[in-house]
């Protein structure tokens, strides 16, 4: 079979391992491992041994080629600095993984007709671990943080929930738009998808993690105008309407706990402003934020640390310095600080690979939406998969301006989703098959 005939018929045994497999590459956001890389790895291997012809579908694939050729490029450079100057850095070489990307691209496309049972059985799972892991009376008792679901610390954590928030809203509108949810049989979707959302902006209230507060705060109300799109405007519009009341008065009922957290980090940002023009730049207002007592301790750590990779950045600003990052922070004014992850996967770019690396990232993800986007111009995908895709991007780049959620399990898993969905788009345009042979649902509502 050549590749340009229709698909190749999935094995019957093969498709609960491609469910499996797709289940442990979208874990993350419940469990925090490195799971998803042996699923990829495994998920590529499967593919390339029962959809081989497929493989030729990436054949004069620009994207496929640029992805290579960054990946190639960064492994290289990361192996230049290891054996050259026995410098490793700090998770280096993650930045290698785009040569997957495609291979990940290639494996969706090809189990694309599962991936509905792949979020039919997510989803109660994502339930199943909030209700049990969610500690009720601490969170409600306000005074405390908690960590949400299964992660190393609070702040991944609530970035898992936010995933989880934004992929089951998502799943439930698809349901409503494909008209899943008006059967019987579809009842299912609303209870599961409601209690995940509600439990899970419960443990984002609990985690008071600011970033994430923030980045809902910016994707929430996009979320809600998004309703506005679908065809029943009068019913989504009272929809989004409950929803915003909700919201709202548990925002409302948890203002104090909120701003007892939230407050003195606003306060301190807020004075920036002003001490940048009374200490005549930024540098020297910064400055003046680390060293006052009425910054909090987190929010001062972050500044040095941005400081820090302010000063490494400004050494190599084209090409970023590659693994000698790490030995040029020891010699920075806030070298003291007592951890080197960044808080910023802006500045984690930066300090490797300088503007030409978020270039290159910048054009890759852009094409990538732009696939995903004319995938839904031609109704190979729903609405409701696009806008998933649209807002997990969103939140995720909001999330990364106060943490390095890229160089974590639930950043990376996300690029090797977001990368399979475009590459899976693009192929779909390329060979123009009858729109009904593509499900609705190719999104990572994680």
């Amino acid at each position: 079979m050549v590749a340009s005939e229709e698909p190749i018929a999935t094995p019957p045994r093969l498709k609960p391992v491609l469910v499996i497999l797709w289940l442990l590459l979208i874990s993350a956001p419940i469990v925090e491992s490195d799971t998803y890389r042996y699923a990829a790895l495994l998920l590529i291997g499967t593919t390339f041994a029962f959809f081989k012809p497929n493989y030729q579908l990436l054949k004069r694939n620009w994207l496929a080629n640029a992805c290579v050729a960054w990946g190639t490029y960064a492994l290289l450079r990361f192996l230049f600095g290891l054996i050259v100057y026995g410098e490793k850095g700090a998770s280096d070489w993650l930045y290698a993984f785009p040569l997957f990307f495609p291979a990940v691209g290639i494996a969706l496309y090809c189990s694309r007709k599962h991936v509905e049972t792949v979020f039919a059985i997510y989803f109660p799972v994502a339930l199943a671990a909030l209700l049990i892991s969610t500690d009720y009376r601490l969170i409600l008792a306000g005074n405390d943080r908690i960590s949400p679901l299964y992660h190393n610390n609070l702040i991944h954590g609530a970035i898992g929930c936010g995933f989880l928030t934004i992929g089951a809203f998502y799943w439930l509108l698809h349901a409503w738009e494909t008209g899943k949810l008006a059967r019987r049989s579809g009842s299912w979707i609303f209870v599961v998808a409601t209690l995940v959302i509600a439990l899970c902006l419960f443990n984002i209230y609990g985690s008071k993690a600011k970033g994430v507060w923030l980045s809902l705060v910016l994707v929430g109300p996009l979320m809600l105008a998004s309703l506005l799109l679908y065809a029943d405007r009068r019913r989504a519009a009272i929809a989004g309407l409950v929803i915003l009341i909700l919201v709202s008065l548990g925002i409302w009922g948890g203002w104090n706990s909120i701003w007892t957290f939230a407050g003195p980090t606003f306060e301190a940002a807020a004075r920036i402003p002003a001490e940048i023009s009374a200490r005549g730049g930024l540098w020297n207002a910064v400055a003046a934020a680390i060293a006052s007592s009425d910054t909090p301790n987190a929010m001062s750590e972050r500044l040095q640390l941005w400081a820090n990779a302010s000063e490494v950045i400004a050494q190599a600003p084209l090409f970023g310095a590659g693994n000698h990052w790490l030995t040029i922070w020891g010699s920075t004014t806030y070298a003291s600080v007592p951890y080197t992850l960044l808080h910023n996967g802006y500045f984690e770019m930066l300090v490797r690979h300088g503007l030409f690396g978020i270039i290159v990232f910048t054009v890759l993800a852009v094409a990538m939406y732009r696939r995903v986007l004319a995938a839904r111009r031609e109704k190979l995908i729903s609405l409701s998969a696009l806008l998933a895709y649209t807002m997990v991007t969103l939140f995720f780049l909001g999330t990364i301006l106060s943490n390095s959620n890229n160089r974590l399990a639930i950043g990376e898993s996300f690029f090797f989703v977001f990368s399979a969905v475009a590459f899976a788009c693009g192929i779909m345009l390329k060979k123009n098959l009858p729109k009904e042979q593509h499900p609705e649902n190719h999104h990572h509502e994680a």
